[in-house]
């Protein structure tokens, strides 16, 4: 889908629609509703699922592109927030179910982790006081038994220190 091409989306009092450029694909971004601060900042309540550098909680500065759209532009603040993109694998021992992503949120929940996604696509929200060894192991061991794939979308530098033996 082009950036041109967007549903409405009706959001929240107080909340806007915000972009995250895209690349490498047929879609130039991936938009979502997030909390609105000033004419020009935005908090987002949960990851981007196509977006590097961005979690929850983060606030980002937005400009109004040509286009009308509010765009994100740098992040001004971190929330401390990782944020983790999971991918069920569609032969593994975790699918098809339905709904698919419920079968990925599920796995995280003992350990206090939230997300969303669809589609066998989920975004998983580590917070900054979440056990990251466990995440990371539980991450890892689900890769290794073929539950899914992962990327690391936004992580700290604790995330980048929590690593398994």
């Amino acid at each position: 889908m082009s950036s041109s091409s967007r549903v409405a989306v009706e959001l929240p009092p107080g909340w806007v629609q915000v972009w995250f450029r895209m690349s490498g694909g047929p879609a130039t971004g991936c938009g979502m509703g997030a909390e609105a601060l000033a004419p020009d900042r935005v908090r987002l309540q949960s990851a981007p699922w196509a977006a590097l550098n961005a979690a929850k909680g983060d606030i980002f500065h937005v400009q109004r592109g040509t286009d009308g759209q509010l765009w994100a532009q740098e992040k001004l603040e971190a929330s401390g927030f990782c944020a983790i993109r999971v991918m069920l694998a569609p032969d593994g021992p975790l699918g098809p179910f339905k709904p698919p992503v419920d079968t990925i949120l599920d796995k995280f929940t003992v350990l206090g982790i939230t997300g969303s996604g669809m589609f066998g696509l989920a975004v998983i929200d580590v917070p900054p006081d979440a056990d990251l060894y466990l995440v990371r192991e539980l991450l890892d061991t689900g890769e290794r038994d073929g539950w899914w794939d992962y990327d690391e979308l936004c992580v700290t530098e604790a995330w980048k220190a929590a690593t398994l033996p």
